[in-house]
């Protein structure tokens, strides 16, 4: 199961049971200026009855983070910068370990993690600064869905107004714009669907 969210998380509770221990990624917002957003998804996982074991991109060994993934059914990649969290992951060579976790467990995606699940992440760079990822080579991303997610639609009018310009930009690709109170539900690249969060 993936599931690909903008901002409510609510719908894990429909999927994930209770008690399930979660790998929590929150590398995209190690450069960002305010990280409390990811704080609060910790709280709220934790409050949801969740617990939650932080796998640290950036400063675990390869070894480590797979060990991780190797004891996880579940993992949550939290939002902030797309492009430094690809990144991440392909610097430290676990990005196609995380596809195939994706691919046979369960994987939850919030902005920059439902970014990442895409094809590419090549049109987020009117939404994230791609200065703070100089060493990424490309944007070739998961490619766990045939579409693109353009999140936070309709939550602020500079998201709105942002997704409309990607979408008129990137004319070929299709795109999902994603409420803060929508999630996709993805079974397999060709079987998904838009649920409205409670």
């Amino acid at each position: 199961m993936i599931i690909l969210l903008s901002g409510n998380k609510q719908i894990i509770k429909e999927y994930i049971h209770n008690n399930t221990k979660i790998g929590f990624i929150p590398t995209a917002s190690e450069v960002e200026n305010d990280r409390s957003y990811m704080e609060r998804d910790k709280v709220e996982l934790s409050e949801m009855g969740y617990n939650l074991i932080e796998i640290d991109i950036s400063n675990e060994s390869k070894d480590e983070i797979l060990e991780k993934f190797n004891e996880l059914d579940t993992i949550y990649v939290a939002g902030g910068n797309s492009f430094y969290l690809l990144q991440q992951l392909k610097n430290k060579n676990v990005l196609d370990n995380l596809i195939n976790f994706a691919r046979t467990k369960n994987y939850i995606g919030l902005s920059a993690g439902a970014c990442i699940a895409c094809p590419s992440i090549d049109y987020v760079q009117k939404l994230d600064d791609k200065t703070q990822a100089l060493l990424l080579e490309n944007e070739l991303a998961m490619n766990l869905v045939d579409f693109y997610v353009l999140p936070h639609y309709k939550s602020k009018e500079k998201y709105t107004k942002l997704a409309d310009e990607i979408e008129q930009e990137y004319k070929e690709y299709k795109f999902i714009k994603l409420s803060n109170q929508q999630a996709i539900l993805v079974d397999n690249t060709n079987n998904y669907k838009i649920v409205e969060t409670k």
